[in-house]
């Protein structure tokens, strides 16, 4: 009987541990991520995706040759032109004239797109290693 309750304390210890981080409670289940960790990963995934987003439709409508003159076009190339403004001159823009429009090809924003990519994946591995450091046990 002594036996049993050792190996439920046990496994209850295996699974819950309440660990004291800035002066707040954080239950966390062993092998398992903290809560800050999960939100900030998921918030910065989700800008991520926006910002992949209004890049890849800027990227189809140059290469489609929409009108750049349309309100939606032009709010869509003025906005993603800050993000776009670094990477501008590495490639040179292929443009071919269409019958109706003139498409391009922008390299700039596959660029921008790769390296905004990878910048954020570097940004979650080193809140991993972070968090990491306050919980032996993560994964």
């Amino acid at each position: 009987m002594e036996r049993a309750k050792e190996s439920v304390n046990e496994r209850k210890d295996n699974v819950i541990h309440l660990t004291r981080q800035n002066s707040q409670d954080v239950v966390t289940e062993r092998g398992h991520k903290p809560l800050w960790y999960i939100r900030t990963k998921r918030i910065i995934y989700y800008i991520l995706g926006v910002l992949e987003t209004i890049l890849g439709l800027r990227f189809v409508f140059m290469l489609l040759g929409a009108n750049p003159r349309s309100g939606f076009t032009s709010f869509l190339y003025a906005i993603t032109g800050i993000f776009i403004a670094p990477f501008t001159g590495i490639f040179n823009p292929v443009s071919a004239p269409g019958l109706a429009a003139r498409s391009v090809f922008d390299p700039a924003t596959i660029v921008a797109m790769a390296i905004y990519a990878l910048a954020v994946w570097g940004i979650v591995k080193l809140l991993h290693i972070r968090a990491s450091k306050n919980n032996p046990d993560f994964i």
